[in-house]
């Protein structure tokens, strides 16, 4: 219960966050909150400011980063969101956008990234989502998960090899193209 209580905590100042962030003449799209698997308390929390006009990678929680190409999030107001959408033709963002990213670790230690708010990105963006997990990158079986809002996580490189989960054994990382935002989760052994 305790667990549950931090994780409850942790999402409402994630979404404090969002709140604040919107009060910036950022766009936010609406969040909502997930389902997540059995976590442990939250590793930490970042708010970073998507700039559209500039290529950047940002540093997230527990070590890991992601990069963004110049021009790669789909504006929230004027698209949709869901697994049917994630290739379909969209409207860059023009505005900057505030997003939270909240790492946990489950119970085998392997981190778990939630993104709010959830957004897609435009198709051919090559967004790289970096996760800092030794075991994961000296195992060969592991993949980074996408996880829906229902809780249920799933590898999207079984239809879309594009997405296939890389490693770099040396820095103990590994890595992923991504098409959208919400969680992540290293599945392995």
């Amino acid at each position: 219960m305790r667990a549950r209580s931090s994780r409850v905590r942790a999402i409402a100042l994630c979404g404090l966050g969002g709140v604040l962030a919107g009060c910036n003449n950022t766009a936010v799209a609406p969040s909502t909150p997930r389902v997540t698997p059995s976590l442990s308390a939250p590793v930490g929390t970042t708010v970073f400011t998507y700039d559209p006009d500039a290529a950047v990678t940002y540093g997230l929680p527990g070590g890991h980063k992601i990069a963004f190409p110049t021009g790669a999030v789909c504006d929230p107001s004027l698209t949709s969101y869901g697994v049917t959408e994630w290739d379909k033709p969209c409207a860059p963002l023009v505005a900057p956008v505030a997003i939270t990213a909240t790492t946990f670790t489950d119970s085998h230690g392997h981190p778990y990234i939630d993104f709010q708010p959830a957004l897609r990105f435009v198709p051919g963006a090559e967004v790289v989502l970096y996760v800092k997990d030794r075991a994961a990158a000296d195992d060969s079986t592991s993949t980074i998960k996408w996880c829906g809002n229902d809780g249920s996580c799933v590898d999207e490189s079984i239809n879309q090899p594009a997405v296939a989960t890389k490693r770099d054994t040396k820095n103990g990382v590994v890595y992923r193209l991504i098409k959208h935002f919400s969680g992540y989760l290293i599945s392995a052994g």
